[in-house]
């Protein structure tokens, strides 16, 4: 019998904590990864360097922003 593949977003997890945390887990997981676009320079290269630190390669660009995603919602 073939062994089941599992999410590259569900390694940790497996098939505890229920599948209400799982999916919220997968979520924040899949929207920290996901590509972006820098605001400077327009490279994809954009990503998170420390919580709440996002910066370019490419431009040297850093900006202080949410922790798991760079656009955050206003209050």
């Amino acid at each position: 019998m073939a062994r089941s593949k599992i999410k590259k977003s569900l390694i940790g997890l497996h098939q505890k904590y229920g599948a209400t945390l799982r999916g919220r887990y997968t979520k924040s997981y899949l929207t920290l990864k996901q590509k972006r676009k820098c605001p400077k320079c327009g490279s994809r290269r954009f990503r998170r360097t420390a919580l709440g630190i996002w910066s370019c390669p490419k431009c040297q660009h850093i900006v202080a922003s949410g922790a798991y995603n760079f656009v955050t919602k206003k209050v």
